[in-house]
């Protein structure tokens, strides 16, 4: 019975792997890569990625992409006021202890450089754009021949558009001929923004999926993490320092103010206020909030989908070279992923302790972008593709293929085509 048990337990996890589910290892790769903890505010590597040869006979002509801005300043409108009046009040009434009264000095260096920053994109971020851009053309540079066409679209948003600029000039840089159109406008927020309350296009006849667990996020807080602990690192009487109500939305300042330093020109660290393991359970609370607002519309993100298929049939018909690029931000690369059921990403999570397995945060960095780069051979009319996600080889469980990571393009219009 129990050699039994155990093969069925052997197979289970074997088909979790080839369809290219997450592995409940995420918590040791949070030890091994302790930046992860910076959950969505994490910048996406833009290094050399090692890459599957492409099948005999077959080269890349195109690519479709999808990418989240660049690095930012805070996108909270009122973050870093709302921790100078906090920490500035406390201060005048003696109510900082030690830590505290070390935090408010590294804040108040930074507090001038950044006040008026909140949503912009920083110079990281320009600069990792352009090393992105670099990457896929070093990558793919049969893509980017001579007079080769890139269309570029972005929302209306100014770090959007900046990166969109960034990524535009990474190309340009690495060959000057290509012919390249940078463009936003309404017409295009299906493509980029398809739930956004300004799309004229938008679809309300989508498939709502409501999450399978009755836990709401602010009952998952209170049994996630003692945030007044954290708070009496700071705080000598947390109360006078702040109303109960707001306690809760105070650390999350902290966590996310923290985390957001790896995309600024600073050298100042703010994570001394929090245990290693009060770390990981702010990122499991911003993972909940996450996967909470993504799932249940994550299907009326399929107008994205709709254009990546658009886009790359005409490309395929033309036989034209180049590369389609959209640019957005976090909350549309989430559900587009579970759309996409890339990595796994598409499970209906049973329990809410599991989300860190199949919705980690660290896919959707700073940067994040999926590209579907297409193949074709001149003895097949089969056109091949494969998913890169932040650069690297990714899984569709959804299509089956037998050369991953390689897939029949027909194979996922059969899947995915409306």
């Amino acid at each position: 019975m129990m050699k039994r048990l155990l093969v069925i337990a052997l197979l289970v996890w074997a088909a979790a792997f080839r369809a290219g589910a997450q592995m409940p290892d995420i918590y040791e790769q949070l030890k091994a890569h302790p930046e992860y903890l910076d959950g969505t505010d994490f910048l996406c590597p833009t290094g050399p990625v090692a890459l599957t040869k492409a099948p005999k006979g077959y080269k890349p002509f195109y690519i479709s992409h999808y990418g989240r801005h660049g690095a930012r300043y805070a996108w909270q409108g009122d973050l870093y006021d709302r921790l100078n009046e906090v920490l500035s009040s406390a201060a005048a009434e003696g109510n900082l202890t030690p830590l505290g009264q070390s935090y408010k000095q590294r804040f108040d260096v930074l507090y001038p450089s950044v006040r008026y920053r909140t949503g912009d994109l920083s110079r990281k971020g320009w600069q990792q754009q352009q090393e992105l851009a670099s990457r896929m053309f070093d990558n793919f540079p049969a893509v980017f021949k001579d007079g080769a066409r890139v269309m570029a679209r972005t929302s209306t948003s100014t770090r959007c558009v900046m990166t969109m600029s960034s990524f535009c000039m990474g190309l340009k840089e690495r060959n000057p001929k290509l012919d390249i159109f940078e463009n936003f406008g309404t017409s295009f927020l299906p493509a980029i923004l398809p739930l956004d309350s300004s799309n004229p296009f938008r679809e309300s006849s989508f498939q709502e999926t409501p999450v399978s667990f009755t836990e709401t996020w602010p009952e998952y807080i209170e049994r996630t993490v003692d945030y007044r602990a954290i708070l009496a690192r700071l705080f000598t009487d947390v109360d006078k320092a702040l109303p109960g109500k707001e306690q809760w939305d105070f650390t999350s300042y902290l966590y996310f103010f923290a985390a957001g330093m790896g995309s600024l020109d600073t050298d100042l660290t703010f994570t001394d206020i929090f245990t290693y393991e009060e770390r990981v359970q702010l990122w499991k609370i911003d993972d909940f909030q996450f996967y909470w607002y993504a799932w249940p519309t994550h299907l009326g993100y399929r107008p994205i989908v709709d254009d990546i298929i658009a886009c790359a049939d005409e490309r395929i018909a033309s036989g034209e070279k180049g590369a389609d690029l959209r640019f957005g931000h976090d909350y549309t690369f989430l559900p587009l992923l579970m759309t996409l059921n890339v990595e796994g990403f598409g499970h209906d999570v049973q329990n809410p302790d599991d989300i860190p397995y199949w919705c980690q945060l660290q896919r959707v960095p700073m940067g994040a972008n999926i590209h579907f780069v297409f193949y074709r051979s001149k003895k097949s009319d089969t056109i091949l593709f494969k998913v890169l996600l932040n650069g690297e080889e990714a899984h569709l469980p959804s299509v089956e293929t037998a050369t991953w990571p390689y897939y029949d393009w027909a194979e996922f219009k059969k899947v995915f085509e409306r």
